[in-house]
């Protein structure tokens, strides 16, 4: 499906007005027959949010669904997979004002013509091996990307953060490297597409990581080698924070990993996940180490086939200085002072 070029100037001119007055930013992941929506948004006070399909880019649309405030990811499990669409966000606050976000298309050659603008509007700061102190950095729903030596440590990063904040960024399939540093301070991610991870998706190395909404895929035999953990934390007494409707797709071995062997290892470290789909097969949530006293608090918590038990939500370990071995596991624990977590914050997808 082809647009005329001269409407899909006026429109993109248009629509990115409206995605940079409002900060509403929308991109598009498709991988094995999903089609999932991820955007950022730093309005205040919106009321709700809706998602539209369109067959044209000037059509208005059908709305699919009517979203929470704080949710940054859909996935369309209603569209035909024959068929190429176009979709975007509106957000209402509660004076009524409604702020659009850019289009998005199913359809390769439109989508790389939809964000050309967008990417052209990108900070110069967002590249790959880029280090942002105490700043924002807007992608505009650039790819970036260094290599992948499969799962091998001590990979470079593909952004390090110190008190900053990335958003609308794309790590690419064979880039992923070891992801993204929060190296000191509040770090915040907000709709980062991982294509395909390498080492880790992101490691808290600061006082506090903040992922909001995003996707994350990881392919069993794909660079990144053997399935393993998501997001990683090292640095004591800080925070790793999950939220906005994050959501895992493909196979992963952990979602978070409180450090088991560091060097000078200890805590406390804190874990919050409040509202995160697990789209995939996985083999636990979270990892803490309960002899440094690290704290877990799961709520809202969705996973693709869920029963108690599989895959296993809070696991307890008994944290160790590295050289000593490997981290000895305790198991799944609920309603405990490392596992805040009842059965009722989690349910089946």
């Amino acid at each position: 499906m082809m647009i005329h070029r001269a409407t899909a100037v006026l429109l993109l001119f248009l629509s990115c007005q409206y995605a940079m007055a409002s900060d509403l930013t929308l991109m598009l992941y498709q991988q094995d027959a999903q089609t999932i929506l991820s955007w950022s948004s730093d309005q205040d006070r919106i009321v709700r949010q809706e998602v539209y399909r369109k067959s044209t880019l000037s059509d208005e649309g059908e709305r699919i669904a009517v979203l929470t405030p704080d949710e940054r990811t859909f996935e369309d499990t209603t569209a035909d997979g024959y068929t190429d669409y176009y979709y975007q966000i509106k957000a209402v606050d509660d004076q009524d004002h409604t702020f659009i976000s850019n289009d998005t298309s199913t359809n390769a050659s439109e989508e790389n013509y939809l964000t050309t603008s967008l990417v052209t509007a990108s900070s110069s700061e967002c590249y790959a091996g880029a280090v942002i102190k105490n700043k924002t950095v807007d992608c505009q729903g650039k790819t970036i990307g260094l290599n992948c030596n499969g799962d091998a440590e001590g990979q470079k990063a593909v952004l390090t953060l110190h008190n900053a904040t990335v958003k609308n960024v794309r790590i690419s399939r064979n880039g992923g490297a070891d992801g993204i540093h929060c190296q000191s301070g509040n770090c915040t991610l907000q709709n980062v597409i991982w294509e395909d991870i390498c080492e880790d998706a992101a490691t808290n190395n600061g006082k506090k990581m903040t992922i909001i909404g995003g996707v994350a895929y990881n392919s069993k035999n794909g660079p990144g080698g053997k399935p393993d953990k998501v997001f990683q934390h090292n640095s004591k007494n800080s925070t790793t924070e999950i939220l906005g409707n994050f959501t895992l797709t493909g196979e992963h071995g952990k979602l978070y990993r409180s450090c088991g062997n560091c060097t000078n290892n200890g805590g406390p470290r804190y874990l919050s996940i409040n509202g995160v789909k697990v789209d995939a097969k996985i083999g636990s949530i979270a990892g803490i180490n309960g002899n440094y006293r690290d704290t877990a608090t799961i709520r809202n918590l969705k996973i693709k086939n869920y029963k108690t038990g599989k895959p296993k939500v809070c696991v307890e370990y008994v944290g160790i200085q590295k050289g000593q071995g490997e981290s000895k596991k305790i198991g799944e624990k609920w309603n405990t002072s490392a596992c805040n977590v009842s059965q009722s914050d989690v349910r089946k997808l």
